[in-house]
């Protein structure tokens, strides 16, 4: 959510002037102020901001697609701030009706904020997919006055509303035999965006042949119904349809947040076990979540930059989650040494290197829970943070990509913080020196991918 919100700012900004105003208005929504603009001018830009959203790329998520409705107002003369804002929203509205839409007062459909409207698009729509005008007609009879109707005559144009509704469409009617592009065509397409996955789609054609029927439940239709056709049967089998598939939609959210509840807890727990660690080390717990945000920052970058490495988000995930167990293993760190104010002695950093195997070795103990992706990316951070891409780090001598990507990268966030903080034994440097320091060398060898992402 975080990296679309920040793409779609960066998108906007590439798009407007240094005189134009972008303000974070609600949760996804925005207002955008551009003063002394011609009208053709504002029309174009929206237009194009819109345009530029929808091809845009979110960094580590190749697969999302932004869309954005937009509604825009040339300001009257006496008119406030909050009624042309008021105005905006209501084309917005308009706009999020059909999706990924700009609606100005040059194109906003008339009479579609009355009441009706309103009732209207609390309704739920079906599109009808025939190119037989008078099929399209007996069934927007059957079901009108229960649902919203719209009608494409071919595939093309059913897909063409796919792009534009989204899952703003409950349901599908869709005939087989169509010019242009037939229904199997559609399913094929539908299933290559996963669309088929989200809108149920029932099939009404003459064509009952039992090879094509099968083929069209393969292609995954929720239901089959052959012309002729009994008006009860179609809109009981519609009725069902939607309502089963609103329940999994409601089933399926249900089980998300549940997850979420589960990560939620894992994350305090881990929150509350590296906060007694830096408690013990005299340092308060913003070092272990400068970590998990510069972390998440670094490996953001690195998946823009090459697919050497096999990072999909849930594992970039979990290392920003691990991060936070870096130095677990200074809890059997004596405090003397932990908290010394000066150098330590060779003896002593000797004592203070032994807490990335000591870490590593207490996720070792976890029995079964050892082998879970979590721990054994912990494992993989608190044993070798410490090592460098040439070899000369602690405690095995690693070099080069023999050093886990995450120990990589958690090494380098561990390292820019210690440099940017103040500790009992340095003052804290600045952000530029710290940058520098470690661009040279200063604080042991580091991935040059990596010295890319930092810079």
């Amino acid at each position: 959510g975080d990296m679309a919100l920040r793409t779609c700012v960066d998108v906007v900004r590439a798009c407007i002037r240094k005189s134009d105003v972008l303000i974070r208005y609600g949760g996804d929504e925005f207002l955008l102020v551009l003063p002394g603009i011609e009208r053709a001018a504002f029309l174009a830009k929206l237009d194009r901001i819109r345009a530029q959203l929808h091809t845009a790329s979110v960094p580590g998520y190749s697969r999302l697609q932004l869309s954005a409705s937009i509604g825009g107002v040339i300001t009257q003369p006496g008119e406030t701030v909050e009624q042309a804002v008021s105005r905006a929203d209501k084309l917005m509205y308009q706009a999020k009706n059909r999706k990924n839409m700009v609606v100005t007062e040059d194109n906003a459909r008339d009479g579609a904020l009355s009441a009706a409207g309103r009732e209207s698009h609390s309704r739920q729509s079906i599109l009808i997919v025939d190119d037989s005008e008078m099929n399209r007609a007996i069934l927007a009879e059957i079901l009108g006055s229960d649902y919203n109707i719209l009608e494409a005559t071919n595939g093309k144009e059913c897909l063409a509303m796919l792009e534009q509704y989204g899952t703003g469409i409950a349901l599908i009617l869709l005939d087989i035999v169509m010019p242009v592009m037939d229904g199997f065509a559609v399913l094929s397409e539908m299933n290559r965006n996963h669309w088929i996955e989200d809108i149920p789609v029932i099939m009404i054609s003459s064509e009952d042949a039992d090879t094509v029927v099968r083929h069209a439940y393969e292609l995954g239709v929720s239901d089959y119904v052959s012309r002729p056709f009994d008006a009860g049967v179609v809109y009981r089998r519609v009725f069902n349809t939607i309502k089963l598939y609103a329940k999994q939609r409601r089933l399926a959210s249900l089980v998300t947040s549940q997850i979420k509840e589960k990560e939620k807890n894992t994350k305090m727990m881990i929150s509350i076990l590296s906060e007694v660690v830096e408690f013990r080390n005299g340092e308060s717990g913003q070092h272990v979540l400068h970590i998990g945000t510069l972390t998440q920052r670094l490996l953001e970058r690195l998946t823009q930059k090459t697919d050497k490495y096999d990072l999909p988000p849930e594992t970039q995930e979990l290392i920003v989650m691990a991060s936070a167990l870096h130095d677990i293993g200074k809890v059997a760190i004596d405090d003397k040494i932990l908290n010394k104010p000066g150098r330590l002695t060779p003896e002593e950093f000797d004592l203070m290197k032994t807490h990335t195997v000591v870490g590593a070795n207490m996720l070792d103990h976890l029995g079964r829970y050892k082998n879970e992706a979590l721990v054994k990316t912990a494992h993989d951070i608190c044993r070798w943070h410490h090592e460098r891409w040439d070899g000369r780090g602690y405690p095995d001598g690693l070099a080069g990509d023999d050093i886990p990507i995450s120990a990589q990268i958690v090494s380098m966030a561990d390292v820019y913080d210690a440099l940017v903080s103040k500790r009992v034994y340095k003052a804290a440097y600045s952000p530029d020196t710290a940058v520098q320091m470690i661009l040279h060398g200063d604080c042991g060898q580091f991935n040059p991918l990596l010295l890319e992402c930092l810079v």
